[in-house]
């Protein structure tokens, strides 16, 4: 069974905890949407688009970190040891360079059922990060320690979530994002490790060749674990927004 950890994700964003006793209002680049609006959909996809530039800067205000790039401190991944990929991978300090291509496409929102779902492009993700492999690929185990260079292209993503609302002391209520649940479909990859095999250049060049050939069976087999970090992260940041700023700020009435 796919195993991941997700715990690091908080690292990268802990730092900009803050303590709020007063309620926020929106972010001025963030315009609410009226709950009664028959078109809440259209409203949310078009205020998303114009809010989402401005979001890649990261507001201290909110604790929303810099997003792009966006640091995750630690991400685990690993496969079970009979798979055709049985690869335990550690990448430290995650930098993942290229959300401001990202395009918001739509978004549905159901505020009986307290229901969400964002659908977004991102034209190229580049990952930079300090990794560490061990394990096998087929029959030939790998090893290795050094940097790590991902690109990811052509990419869809579909983000859903339910939510709760509860309220503060200040008797107003406030959303909490939960059950997240992140899908993405990529049209390429490429990979570069540095450093395997303790630095033998022939066997490195032979694993890195091999990794990309068969690109789509790393997808397949490492995609669930890191959509789901990236789907913890991306809950993270918006819960940021959403435990400052009360519901009736968002939708309002």
């Amino acid at each position: 069974i796919m195993r991941t950890s997700v715990v690091a994700v908080a690292l990268c964003l802990g730092y900009l905890a803050t303590i709020t006793v007063a309620a926020l209002k929106l972010p001025s680049y963030i315009k609410p949407c009226s709950r009664k609006d028959p078109n809440l959909n259209a409203c949310a996809l078009k205020n998303g688009v114009d809010a989402l530039p401005k979001l890649m800067n990261g507001d201290a205000k909110y604790g929303i970190p810099l997003l792009d790039p966006l640091t995750i401190d630690r991400i685990v991944v690993g496969d079970k040891p009979n798979a055709t990929i049985g690869l335990t991978f550690t990448c430290e300090k995650c930098k993942f360079y290229g959300l401001k291509t990202a395009q918001l496409t739509a978004i549905r929102v159901d505020l009986k059922k307290r229901h969400v779902e964002v659908e977004l492009k991102v034209r190229k993700l580049m990952v930079i990060g300090k990794y560490s492999a061990s394990g096998k690929v087929l029959i030939l185990p790998i090893t290795g320690k050094g940097d790590a260079n991902v690109t990811l292209s052509d990419g869809k993503v579909l983000y859903k979530v339910d939510f709760d609302l509860f309220k503060k002391k200040d008797n107003k209520e406030y959303i909490k994002l939960k059950k997240p649940h992140l899908n993405f479909n990529i049209n390429g990859l490429r990979i570069k490790l540095t450093n395997l095999f303790n630095g033998d250049k022939n066997l490195g060049d032979s694993m890195n060749s091999f990794l990309n050939e068969n690109w789509r069976e790393v997808v397949k087999t490492f995609g669930p674990a890191v959509q789901e970090v990236l789907a913890e992260t991306v809950t993270l940041i918006i819960n940021r927004i959403a435990e400052k700023v009360p519901y009736d700020e968002i939708f309002l009435k």
